[in-house]
């Protein structure tokens, strides 16, 4: 065993402790949640698993995103309605957006949880603006601290082995939309600006596929994981090989974080070894709530 096999066994030894040793604490506000009678109905994305994760803990009536969008008819009403999504250049997915702008939703309680990995900045108080340009008023914004998936930035081996003090985290939202808590995180810039943000923004979604993805051919072999993973349906095979399309792209990495033999990549990233997958959430999960 090389060392990188080695820190990522580690890694996901660290990550199978800390779920053992959160889920008394989760359970019992889980718990706790579950005795108040309601229909909370929960809208999430999800590209590595961590955000379908966060959503299972918060409801049993779970929607995909990009599986609703295929329906005509978007409109819901019930006690409660969630959204559970990551955070991307601090705001939402493309997806998202439009799953939002498109839909109406009836309920007096409205919250959202938004999974990011590094800094939150200001992405609820973006959201909840956004929203209420739409007609939907949020009651409740809060972030939560997971693994930082951002393959250009992050190396997925260090982040897997770092403490998110995911169960405390989680088990307070959960008591706070027991509750019916009304709270919108506040903003916390630091030393990011309003154009470092925007900047972030314009390039996080400029891509399309084939400029943002590279195919080793000599490691590919044709699985269509990445196809099955995708929420816009940006791979096929022409001329004997996968070729991703000049269509929209989510910039979400399902594709590259769910390849099973590593064959796709971006051209600048921390570690080009090292992929994630959160370790509760299986690689059918995520076709299944993405597949077009």
């Amino acid at each position: 065993m090389d060392r990188r096999q080695y820190i990522k066994l580690m890694g996901l030894s660290l990550a199978g402790l800390a779920m053992a040793g959160f889920a008394p604490r989760i359970n019992s506000a889980i718990s706790r949640d579950r005795k108040n009678p309601k229909n909370r109905l929960v809208f999430y994305f999800t590209a590595t698993g961590n955000s379908l994760f966060i959503a299972r803990q918060l409801s049993d009536n779970l929607v995909s995103i990009p599986q609703e969008l295929k329906k005509g008819a978007l409109s819901y009403t019930a006690d409660e309605i969630g959204f559970v999504f990551p955070d991307y250049a601090s705001s939402a997915p493309m997806i998202v957006r439009e799953f939002l702008s498109k839909a109406k939703f009836n309920a007096p309680y409205m919250f959202s949880v938004i999974t990011y990995g590094n800094a939150h900045v200001n992405v609820s108080e973006w959201w909840n603006n956004f929203a209420a340009e739409k007609g939907v008023k949020f009651n409740y914004i809060k972030p939560i601290l997971m693994v930082d998936n951002y393959l250009p930035v992050f190396d997925m081996n260090e982040q897997m082995t770092l403490d998110k003090h995911l169960d405390e985290n989680l088990a307070a939202i959960i008591n706070d939309l027991s509750e019916k808590k009304n709270y919108i995180q506040p903003s916390e810039m630091g030393f990011f600006s309003q154009q470092m943000l925007e900047g972030m923004q314009n390039e996080h979604f400029s891509h399309t596929a084939q400029d943002l993805i590279k195919i080793d051919d000599n490691k590919c072999i044709q699985c269509m994981t990445c196809a099955k993973v995708c929420p816009h349906n940006n791979f096929s095979i022409s001329g004997g090989k996968l070729t991703a399309s000049a269509s929209k792209c989510e910039y979400c990495l399902a594709c590259i974080q769910n390849c099973p033999q590593k064959a796709l990549s971006l051209e600048r990233e921390r570690n080009k070894d090292a992929r994630y997958r959160n370790p509760n959430i299986s690689v059918n999960d995520i076709i299944n709530s993405n597949r077009q």
